[in-house]
């Protein structure tokens, strides 16, 4: 179990992370950022504004070893160790470093809690201080550097392979957020620390041994990320209240999450399935028309945004105006793809910093030469993330 999935499971120890088949853009996004702030080399498919964000990253971490550089050299020059033919070993930087939390080490078959890699660790110059700065790429917010399981993770392995190591500074940077966090913790809180994170790893441990539900705590937005949404009794019973409330008829009035588990009743758990759609569809859209009539306030945490749909009128003037990016073997790798994907490789063709106006302005042409068409424009509640409300 690895340290970025504990704030999940302290919350809900039957949490299993589910990976898509087509990650969100923004996981995309997010893994090309990690990559080149690791390698500080820029990547052409990254949009400006991400290349924005990775370097207030980098920032944060030159200015942390920046401040460790120069205490460094007043220690040097105080202690008179300036000399020339005197090597000192400075402040150490150490990026994507693996770190155990352990400090025994476990036989029998019985596990060790947690090890990640951290973004970065800066170590002073006498090992007495660090600093770990983990980079959030995302659009939704991480628990603040206090009480975030993941940091104290890092902290913990921090701790356990440095023991000179007295204090640590943990940062959360989430450019696209505006929003940074830090927390300081001391040797002196390893024992809470540690025991926080072993209790956690042992009730997930024990919900997958067991195989069960029992201490499943269903939760927003956790369940919205987990593998086992579909199969939960927990969430099922929500369900099970929602369809026997809104559409008593279609359903029988005894109905449980064992009964629509059950392999021979799955004509019940595939009509409730469709309840509760329609339910939740008509229900956002009800709510929605009554924020924009201003007969209900916005519901808190959330916001209005309007859209509208493109559909290609005539392909040979797309492909004119998209000629004047692209080469022609660039074109062809679009055709059997959508709209996202021919601007995301005009942004990549475009030089750094000019890549939003070069797809704004390839959009505004095809509107302008008619080559392609707006749908009506429709409008939909959107949730916000928690530091922007």
């Amino acid at each position: 179990m690895s340290p970025s999935s504990l704030e999940s499971l302290e919350a809900c120890p039957c949490f299993i992370n589910r990976q898509s088949k087509t990650p969100h853009e923004r996981t995309t996004a997010g893994t090309k950022a990690h990559a080149v702030a690791d390698s500080r080399t820029d990547d052409a498919s990254l949009s400006d504004d991400d290349a924005i964000n990775v370097a207030a990253c980098l920032d944060l971490v030159d200015r942390r070893k920046q401040l460790m550089d120069e205490a460094f050299q007043r220690y040097l020059k105080e202690s008179k160790l300036d000399s020339p033919g005197i090597t000192i070993s400075g402040p150490l930087e150490i990026k994507e470093g693996y770190w155990p939390i352990d400090y025994e080490k476990f036989t029998d078959g019985i596990e060790a809690t947690t090890a990640g890699y951290a973004d970065t660790v800066l170590l002073s110059h006498d090992r007495k201080k660090a600093e770990i700065v983990d980079f959030k790429f995302g659009a939704w917010p991480v628990t603040d550097a206090e009480h975030n399981l993941q940091g104290i993770a890092y902290a913990l392995g921090v701790f356990y392979a440095y023991p000179t190591v007295e204090e640590i500074i943990v940062w959360f940077i989430q450019p696209l957020l505006d929003h940074t966090t830090r927390a300081t913790f001391k040797r002196s809180q390893i024992p809470e620390l540690y025991l926080r994170v072993q209790v956690v790893v042992a009730r997930a441990r024990e919900a997958r041994n067991k195989g069960d539900f029992s201490t499943a705590a269903p939760a927003v937005p956790i369940c919205q990320f987990c593998k086992n949404l579909g199969v939960c009794p927990k969430v099922a019973e929500f369900a099970c209240a929602v369809g026997k409330k809104f559409y008593p008829l279609a359903l029988p009035e005894h109905l449980t999450p064992t009964m629509i588990q059950d392999e021979h009743n799955t004509s019940l758990g595939m009509r409730l399935a469709s309840i509760v759609k329609t339910w939740s569809e008509a229900f956002r859209a009800q709510v929605t028309d009554r924020v924009l009539a201003r007969r209900a306030d916005m519901p808190e945490g959330f916001k209005l945004e309007t859209r509208q749909n493109r559909e290609i009128v005539d392909i040979k003037k797309v492909k004119a105006i998209a000629l004047e990016q692209l080469t022609e073997s660039e074109w062809e790798t679009t055709l059997s793809t959508t709209f996202g994907a021919l601007e995301d490789l005009i942004s990549e063709k475009a030089p750094r910093g000019n890549k939003k106006a070069a797809i704004e302005a390839f959009k505004e042409k095809l509107e302008t030469e008619v080559a392609v068409k707006k749908s009506d424009p429709y409008s939909f509640l959107k949730a916000i993330p928690a530091s922007k409300k």
